[in-house]
Formats: C-alpha cells, structure tokens, sequence
C-alpha cells in the first residue's frame, strides 16, 4: 500500500463515503488503485476491472469496459464494496500507437466497397 485518501460522498457512491487506496507491487510497476466503500455485507461486491480509457472515460463502443465499471458502480453505491482498478492500459504498445490502430481500422471500415 502506498496512500490512502477519504472521500467525501461522489455523485456515484450514494450516501456511502469511500477509501481509495494506492497500491503497486504487481508485475507491471504501476500505481493501481482500489475504491473501498464501507458495507453492511459479510461478503461485499468486488470488482477486478482493467484499466480501458477508450471505454472508462471516452465512453467507445468498441468495448464494454465502461458499461461493465458503470454496472458495477451503481450496486456498490448502494451496498458498499471494493473496486481494484488495474492500470495496464497501453499493453505495452503505448496509448498513442493504440489509438492511431483504432482510428485507422475506423477509417477503413467506414469507406464505401468498389
């Protein structure tokens, strides 16, 4: 573990305040997270979820990466829980390069057959 952060009630976390905690130590390097919300329950809601900006911020309809973290969100606003978020984005291949592939594979599907 490396910090530790209180947070005040989110627009996503119903009347629930949440932890989040930093954390590395996986084989990756980087700095993960995880949203700890208190719960009533003797086992509470828990989520892996990957890291994917194209679907957690940008809302792609590529994946359903965001829709997942969304689904998951919501039941854990009401009834507490954990959500490990792990960064490993890129895959090693960097965000640029990603999302050059992605638009250029766009690009070729939305050109008219000859």
């Amino acid at each position: 573990m490396r910090r530790r952060v209180i947070l005040p009630r989110l627009h996503y976390a119903g009347s629930r305040t949440a932890e989040l905690v930093t954390f590395d130590g996986l084989r990756n390097g980087r700095e993960h997270l995880a949203l700890i919300r208190e719960s009533d329950e003797t086992m509470p809601l828990v989520r892996i979820h990957s890291e994917c900006l194209t679907g957690d911020v940008f809302a792609s309809t590529r994946c359903d990466c965001g829709k997942q973290l969304q689904e998951t969100m919501e039941p854990m606003g009401r009834k507490g829980g954990i959500l490990l978020y792990i960064r490993q984005e890129d895959r090693g291949v960097g965000l640029c390069n990603k999302y050059r592939r992605l638009f250029a594979a766009a690009r070729r599907r939305r050109r008219p057959r000859e």
